[in-house]
C-alpha cells in the first residue's frame, strides 16, 4: 500500500473531489491532514452543499 486515496463526499452522496496522496514521501497521514487537502471553500456543484464526509482507499 503504496497510496492513499482520498474522496471527499458531501452529505447527498455526491463524489465531490478525489485526492491521492504518495505515501513513501509523504509519510503517516493523520485525519487533520486529510482535510487539509480538500480544496478551500469546497462545495457540491450538483446540490450547493459545504458538509462533507471522506472516504479513503488504499493502493
Amino acid at each position: 500500500m503504496r497510496k492513499l486515496t482520498v474522496t471527499f463526499v458531501c452529505e447527498n452522496r455526491h463524489a465531490v473531489e478525489s485526492v491521492t496522496v504518495d505515501l513513501t514521501s509523504r509519510g503517516e497521514v493523520t485525519s487533520d491532514d486529510i482535510w487539509e487537502l480538500q480544496t478551500k471553500d469546497c462545495q457540491c456543484k450538483k446540490c450547493g452543499s459545504k458538509i462533507f464526509t471522506y472516504h479513503t482507499r488504499y493502493k
